[in-house]
């Protein structure tokens, strides 16, 4: 068994070195985006560990992708609400209170998606729940970028100049960073409510 996890091991290690390394990358980080319990964070190390000379290339691919992925979600999020989401609000009676809780979520929109495109608070989520609430697609595109490359060029940066240790680094502050965040967050979103 150990012999086969070697082996395994080492043709994965090979494969992170070929140009298909990028393309695997990008398609985990856009599906991430999308629809996959996973995050992008631990593919985008292990691709630029193999190939270190190259971290930057990798870690515009995994923003790029990842923007794109969560675009994708925005417009199945507004999507959605216009094909069933304004009959249910209709049925409910809810319509006039959606209009004034979408306008506050719009308000402080950039801030409620670039901490979600920060934070492991799921990105996929936050693009659903921006296309949903009707975010500006403008507002949201900015804060997703801003917040991409904040939280995956951090990371590719990391992995570049950290190496090995980069995992454990990230395993170590991320969950502590996203709580700050997330703290500071909701402070905002009382503070503007008042």
């Amino acid at each position: 068994m150990k012999r086969y996890l070697i082996r395994i091991t080492r043709k994965i290690f090979l494969w992170l070195k070929t140009k298909q390394a990028g393309v695997g990358l990008g398609l985990v980080s856009f599906a991430e985006s999308l629809f996959l319990p996973i995050i992008t964070d631990p593919f985008l190390i292990a691709v630029i560990l193999a190939n270190r000379s190259r971290w930057l290339y990798y870690t515009v691919v995994a923003i790029v992708t990842s923007v794109l992925g969560g675009t994708v979600a925005y417009i199945l999020g507004y999507w959605f609400f216009d094909t069933i989401g304004h009959n249910l609000l209709d049925i409910y009676g809810f319509s006039d209170r959606f209009a004034v809780m979408a306008e506050d979520v719009d308000d402080s929109g950039f801030v409620f998606v670039l901490l979600g495109a920060l934070t492991p608070i799921p990105y996929k989520l936050v693009a659903l729940v921006s296309g949903f609430v009707q975010i500006n697609p403008i507002t949201f595109v900015l804060a997703s970028i801003f917040g991409r490359i904040l939280r995956l060029g951090t990371v590719g940066f990391a992995a570049h100049l950290v190496g090995p240790e980069t995992l454990k680094l990230m395993r170590k502050y991320l969950h502590s960073v996203a709580y700050i965040l997330l703290v500071i967050l909701l402070v905002y979103i009382v503070y503007s409510w008042l």
